[in-house]
This record gives C-alpha cells, sequence and structure tokens, in this order.
C-alpha cells in the first residue's frame, strides 16, 4: 500500500478528526487532526504503545503526569497503560500521524 498523508487529513471546527490510513490484526495507522485550541481528551490503551509523529503545528502533550511541548518533525510515544492527551497550542491545525497495534474487537 502507498498513500500520501495529505489524503487524510481533515480539519473540522466541531471535533477533532481521528482517520484511518492503514489497519491490520497487528497494526493501526492513523491521523489525528485537531483544529486551533481543540484537544484530545486523557485517554489510555490497554497493553498498547502508541507513537506520534507530528506532521505540522504545535501541541502542549501530557504523558502520565509529565507536560511538554512539541512542534512539527517530533516524535512522543504514550507507553501502554499510561494517560495521555494532547492540545493544538498554535494557531495553525495540529496533523499527527499515529502508529499502534489496533484495539482489540
Amino acid at each position: 500500500m502507498m498513500t500520501h498523508l495529505s489524503d487524510h487529513i481533515k480539519i473540522t471546527q466541531e471535533r477533532w478528526y481521528k482517520g484511518t490510513i492503514y489497519q491490520s490484526e497487528h497494526m493501526l495507522v492513523g491521523v489525528d487532526c485537531l483544529a486551533s485550541g481543540q484537544s484530545q481528551p486523557p485517554h489510555l490503551h490497554r497493553g498498547h504503545d502508541k507513537m506520534y509523529y507530528i506532521h505540522a503545528g504545535t501541541a502542549v502533550f501530557t504523558i502520565g503526569t509529565e507536560e511538554s511541548h512539541a512542534t512539527a518533525g517530533m516524535v512522543i510515544i504514550a507507553p501502554a497503560d499510561t494517560l495521555h492527551a494532547v492540545t493544538n497550542t498554535g494557531a495553525e491545525p495540529l496533523i499527527l500521524l499515529i502508529v499502534m497495534a489496533p484495539e482489540p474487537k
């Protein structure tokens, strides 16, 4: 499979956008798009690490009790079973490429 990230970006003012680029039994690749000021609330993934790559924008990530500012080009890891959240702190959309194992059905 080959695709371009820009084909999966969608910005809405109502709610942050979550799209799946690829999913198999072993891996989920997706894109999360947040308009300025939007946040993903704290959540965790049981038994699954999650990787975020910031394609564009600026954000504050909370991983466990640690809060960090992040910018385009950075990689953020949320370990399994750890609460994590993200807020778009910039004026431009925040585009995140995410990779993790899929949630069990």
